[in-house]
């Protein structure tokens, strides 16, 4: 086990990094602050990852967590797996464990959460570890969780968060295209199609699904996800739905005319001419000039489910061409609230069903009501959206420390937790 202290990632001082070695798989866990009690970001299984990407996700997760109201700081783990991800849910999970076991023995406050190729099935065969099962969550029922991955938790607060900017903006936006047709890309995909939206194309990393004139059949595709998840997509490459077709390469959706551009698959995606051999190197070797992106799709709103989907400079270069950006961490806390709601009530989730269907509705109108407070409050400010984002989350996690140091140093974690979200609940 590697482990820094006080340590600048990029631009960035972070708190901790530990990186441990599973065979040929390395695992990274970057905690970005330890001002709270807890941490918590989700752990994610990738082909290629790297210390700058780990950064931008744990940073990333502390000011998602303060703009939720949620009084924890942010991490986030990535396992690197060159010779490819492990198929296997109990290899995947045993992986995870021991890599868990050593950042907890390191900071005893982490929570690790699902996150691509780590679902529910994942975590939560992790979780029956005595020693690990308060320091995971996003689990399945019977294990005490609420299933916030097949339950779209992600997608509801970024949709919520779409409606608002329409809403708020006067805009008629009614074409959507999706990259990454997963998690949260599916559910937010029916939302929309719900909402009476045309779904343009959608992507997944067999490939992109494209409707060139009309709309993709959504619930045929939303139910065959249900059913049989990435696999489902693969099966688009022979037999495409009629009026579609099916592009080999996951990018060609990039290219594809839509008004809302939903990244919703990982960290850069776009950036500016000059930024991309920088990201392609460190983050992302497939990374688009959002130059060119706007150029061939004519966006007009880029909604970001996934974290850090669009540097600063391409975010910044949206909006003065007139695209709505709706920054990562304001939008889709939904599965980070989902999260620790369930974390914070894991006991009484365990032992009762109905309470489990009464924390499911409750989280969703808090989740509602935060994306919409904070779409609210990003459009009344001025200046560059990403110094928006941050002075709006900043300026909750400077009263969520104040409140929490009105408990004093005897109270636990979890009597912190449950007393911010019920003021959440209250409407706080």
């Amino acid at each position: 086990m590697k482990i820094e202290r006080d340590i600048k990632i990029g631009d960035e001082h972070f708190a901790l990094l530990v990186e441990t070695q599973h065979g040929t798989i390395t695992a990274r866990t970057a905690v970005h602050a330890q001002g709270f009690l807890r941490r918590i970001g989700g752990a994610r299984f990738v082909r290629q990852g790297d210390v700058a990407e780990v950064g931008h996700l744990a940073s990333g997760m502390t000011w998602k967590c303060a703009a939720a109201g949620l009084p924890a700081d942010g991490e986030k783990s990535v396992l690197s797996c060159p010779d490819g991800i492990p198929r296997g849910v109990a290899e995947r999970a045993a992986i995870l464990g021991e890599h868990a076991r050593q950042v907890r023995s390191v900071d005893p406050g982490v929570i690790f959460g699902p996150d691509m190729n780590n679902g529910e099935d994942v975590m939560s065969l992790t979780s029956e570890a005595d020693d690990l099962r308060d320091h995971i969550t996003g689990l399945d029922p019977a294990h005490g969780g609420l299933s916030i991955d097949t339950r779209g938790y992600t997608a509801f607060g970024l949709f919520a968060a779409a409606r608002a900017a329409r809403r708020l903006r006067s805009e008629s936006l009614n074409t959507v295209s999706i990259q990454g047709f997963g998690a949260v890309g599916a559910h937010v995909a029916r939302l929309f199609y719900e909402a009476g939206l045309a779904i343009r194309a959608a992507s997944a990393r067999e490939g992109a699904l494209i409707a060139d004139d009309g709309a993709l059949p959504l619930p045929a595709m939303f139910a065959a996800w249900q059913e049989r998840g990435n696999s489902a997509f693969a099966d688009y490459r022979s037999d495409p739905p009629d009026g579609a077709r099916f592009d080999n390469d996951p990018d060609a959706l990039l290219s594809t005319t839509a008004e809302i551009f939903v990244p919703a698959a990982r960290t850069g995606v776009l950036a500016m001419p000059g930024e991309l051999e920088r990201v392609r190197e460190l983050e992302n070797p497939n990374c688009r000039s959002v130059v060119r992106f706007l150029e061939e799709t004519g966006v007009r709103m880029v909604a970001q489910g996934a974290n850090y989907p669009v540097t600063p400079a391409a975010e910044e270069y949206l909006e003065e061409n007139g695209v709505i950006v709706l920054p990562d961490y304001i939008v889709n806390c939904g599965g980070l609230v989902g999260c620790y709601f369930e974390w914070a009530y894991r006991d009484q989730l365990m032992r009762s069903a109905a309470k489990r269907e009464e924390m499911h509705s409750a989280t969703l109108r808090v989740i509602e009501r935060i994306v919409e407070r904070n779409v609210e409050a990003l459009f009344s400010t001025e200046g560059r959206i990403r110094e928006r984002a941050h002075n709006l989350a900043e300026k909750h996690r400077e009263r969520l420390l104040t409140r929490c140091a009105e408990f004093g140093p005897d109270a636990t974690s979890h009597e912190v937790a449950r007393a911010c979200l019920e003021e959440l609940t209250a409407g706080g």
